[in-house]
């Protein structure tokens, strides 16, 4: 980022990777790891802006908001409900006082520049007293950075403070953009906080490279010169995304908007960013390089200004560090498989629980020290419907569910929903004995009006035959936490039916193995699942590397050298 004429990374900070279980705080390892974070940008001699805001949008799963928030059945996201600021409040209390050590007028391991107080408010609601509690809150534990908030042109007005900087977010047409924050703000600096530089991709559409059409590096290097080297205005411009990468295990989110169906989002966050998925260079990195070359030789020295210190930023590129080594390994075999028996009775996969009054959301489920179930899948099983049916054929109506169903009948698959189907009806076979709904969470809302409406799983009442309501449910929840390394008990493939039939008795687990010798390079690589693969989640090593499904347009995962070992690697 730096060798591309950078000064500084803006970054998020998610509240659900932070708090995934109430009063659960995780800030010391691994991708919760901030305070490195901070500390390596430090050292490469660059400034950070941290997004903080409890929603952060960023098309990762709920907008960062904490999935037990929705145990509260009136809970109002982004607003002055108490549970709401009370939660939140809660977080930031761990939060803030981590980022205040790591402020720019700290004198030592400073960075941090600014702050960012909501994100894009303006574009779902206009309380001017809910902005205001997190302006509070912000002073409160000692954040004494530039503070801003940032919103679509159209959106400025209703989602800013009248003392807190506006800034703005686009793509393309930056001349009529600008105007709009250059009426709002008179006076103030131009910032743009989100210059859109691709665009992301939904389940079962087509790849984008733009957000409204196609946005090629030619033009984008045009628009960027327009805006840096020929605008009378002096502005500030942050890439959205620069680095765009993955968003591993179920981390992706999904979009909602009024008169349209609920659309989840691919694994790959590649976005078309000038570093692609695998952190190397695109074209339209060579177009920002080429950009902020002829705007150094016009500005030599830049000045940061803020509280009592001052920085005199001379700026020359660095080289262009090398793209990471790529391997492949080849094709896998299937060695081994679980049943979804075996899967069920298995307690580092699932966790189990009953209902005795109807079907529950897996947000109102009493696990996780009862912070509910977060992510990954959750089957609802009736053991004894012939007492319902009478062991006769009946229609079963599903009233509510999100997302992806599968509905089994003595262990056969007989029905599958798609996510965009919030309820359906099914014919069950006269002599069924157990009954089975799995659902699959593709990713809650992260942008739209329905955020408060993003519980998963059966949301209200099954019914037979219109009129009986089915109450005593076995709940088994499989969130995939511990990761599949620790598996053992694989059947030999070899033993298995007939490979065009293994999946109607229900979903299964699938082992497959490959070496990495000592003579060989360890590289990042790809998993291809476009062979007769349809839909599930992939394991690397027990880490979940996403979601796959071949209605695209995503076709292979991507597998991080730092993932791999020498000698044996697992693919579950």
């Amino acid at each position: 980022m730096k060798a591309a004429g950078l000064n500084t990374i803006e970054t998020y900070v998610p509240w659900n990777l932070h708090e995934p279980q109430r009063g659960n705080y995780q800030f010391g390892e691994g991708f919760a790891d901030l305070v490195s974070f901070l500390k390596l940008i430090h050292e490469h001699e660059m400034f950070t802006i941290i997004r903080p805001s409890g929603y952060i949008c960023a098309e990762w799963d709920w907008g960062g908001l904490p999935s037990w928030l929705l145990r509260d059945e009136r809970m109002r996201v982004r607003s002055i409900h108490p549970g709401f600021l009370e939660a939140l409040q809660n977080y930031y209390s761990r939060l803030l006082p981590i980022l205040v050590e790591y402020q720019y007028n700290r004198h030592g391991a400073g960075s941090i520049i600014a702050f960012q107080i909501e994100n894009e408010y303006g574009s779902y609601g206009n309380d001017a007293n809910y902005l205001k509690a997190l302006h509070e809150m912000y002073i409160k534990y000692g954040l004494n950075e530039i503070l801003l908030t940032s919103d679509g042109p159209k959106y400025l007005s209703a989602g800013s403070l009248d003392d807190v900087w506006a800034t703005v977010n686009f793509q393309r047409r930056a001349t009529e953009n600008i105007k709009y924050l250059r009426r709002f703000r008179p006076k103030h600096h131009i910032m743009i906080t989100e210059y859109w530089t691709g665009w992301f991709d939904y389940w079962a559409g087509k790849h984008q490279t733009g957000a409204i059409t196609p946005y090629d590096a030619k033009a984008f290097e045009a628009d960027l010169e327009g805006i840096l080297l020929l605008s009378e205005e002096e502005i500030s411009i942050n890439f959205y995304m620069f680095f765009g990468g993955t968003n591993f295990g179920f981390t992706s989110g999904a979009h909602h908007f009024p008169f349209r169906q609920y659309k989840p989002l691919v694994t790959s966050y590649d976005y078309d960013a000038p570093l692609n998925e695998a952190g190397d260079p695109t074209p339209k990195y060579y177009a920002i390089r080429r950009v902020l070359e002829k705007f150094y030789s016009k500005h030599p020295e830049l000045y940061v200004l803020n509280n009592d210190r001052s920085h005199k930023y001379g700026h020359s590129l660095p080289t262009i560090p090398p793209s990471s080594t790529k391997t492949s390994y080849g094709t896998i075999q299937i060695s081994g498989y679980k049943t979804f028996e075996q899967i069920l009775a298995d307690d580092l996969l699932t966790v189990t629980t009953k209902l005795t009054n109807g079907p529950k959301s897996m947000e109102q489920l009493s696990v996780n020290n009862k912070s509910g179930a977060s992510q990954g899948f959750i089957l609802y099983t009736v053991k004894d419907i012939l007492s319902l049916t009478k062991g006769l054929a009946c229609q079963v109506t599903v009233t509510a569910v999100a997302d992806n169903a599968v509905v089994l009948a003595n262990g056969q698959a007989i029905f599958q929903s798609l996510p965009s189907i919030n309820q359906f009806q099914f014919d069950l076979p006269a002599k069924t004995e157990n009954l089975s709904i799995l659902v699959e969470n593709m990713g809650r809302i992260n942008f739209g009006p329905m955020l408060d409406r993003s519980r998963k799983g059966l949301l209200d009442k099954v019914l037979i035959d219109g009129k009986i309501k089915i109450k005593e449910w076995i709940v088994h929840v499989l969130e995939f936490r511990q990761g599949t390394s620790n598996i053992n008990g694989w059947k030999p493939m070899q033993t298995t039916p007939d490979a065009k039939n293994i999946l109607h008795d229900g979903p299964r687990l699938f082992f497959a193995t490959f070496p990495i010798d000592n003579q060989q390079l360890i590289g990042d690589t790809y998993l291809n699942l476009d062979f007769n693969w349809s839909k599930g989640v992939a394991f690397c090593n027990g880490f979940n590397l996403g979601r796959y499904w071949n209605v695209g347009p995503q076709r292979t995962l991507y597998i991080p050298a730092q993932l791999l070992v020498k000698g044996v690697n697992q693919i579950q």
